[in-house]
């Protein structure tokens, strides 16, 4: 990797955009701080307010640079993944070894996956079922990191639930909510589940269809 393609690597796994403090006594309705336009920034100002981490990647060959960057400064030995897809294209780069599934997440310094949906509004991120399933687990490795693409953005919680309804019918979506202040699972308990944990999420973006 280029000096250029490292100090880009750097700057993009820092925190973009510093927190915000909310009102304690906002509304948990409302919209998150960010006013952009575009879905996809809109999104990551959110998020990232939040306290998440989000890495725009132009291409596949940036996002694999960007995450071989990210393995080799956190010292992380194995990024475990439960997705056949995402397991597999991860595998070609070295990132997970094909083994017994509850060794390798019991020795994982990350989980990879992909997700439903970006909430842009909420700077929230939605999972299916299965994907909100493993990240349950007592096992699960403190450090998620989530491939999303922009098919996965959606404007708000109220669309992500639609989406969600066409394609799973009678289950809950769960979400990933960082933001404290603003819990929106809780306050619609009756239409979501909370699989928000303590992990340290990052999400990997990438302005193309998804992997897989």
């Amino acid at each position: 990797m280029s000096t250029e393609d490292n100090e880009a690597s750097r700057g993009l796994f820092r925190t973009i955009f510093s927190a915000e403090e909310t009102p304690n006594k906002m509304p948990l309705t409302v919209k998150g701080p960010s006013s952009a336009d575009e879905m996809d920034v809109r999104f990551a100002e959110n998020f990232s307010a939040s306290g998440g981490k989000f890495v725009y990647c132009e291409s596949q060959d940036k996002l694999v640079a960007y995450l071989q960057s990210l393995k080799t400064e956190n010292k992380w030995n194995f990024i475990y993944s439960w997705e056949p897809g995402l397991r597999g294209f991860l595998s070609t780069l070295g990132f997970v070894q094909e083994n017994d599934e509850e060794f390798l997440i019991d020795n994982s310094d990350a989980a990879a996956s992909q997700c439903f949906a970006l909430l842009a509004d909420e700077g929230v991120i939605m999972l299916t079922p299965d994907q909100a399933t493993h990240r349950r687990l007592t096992t699960f490795p403190p450090h998620h990191v989530i491939f999303a693409s922009k098919d996965s953005l959606v404007p708000n919680l109220e669309r992500g639930l639609d989406n969600f309804r066409g394609q799973y019918f009678d289950k809950l979506p769960s979400l990933i909510e960082l933001n404290e202040k603003r819990p929106i699972c809780k306050a619609n308990h009756a239409r979501l589940l909370d699989a928000s944990g303590s992990s340290n999420v990052y999400v990997f973006y990438l302005d193309i269809p998804a992997i897989g």
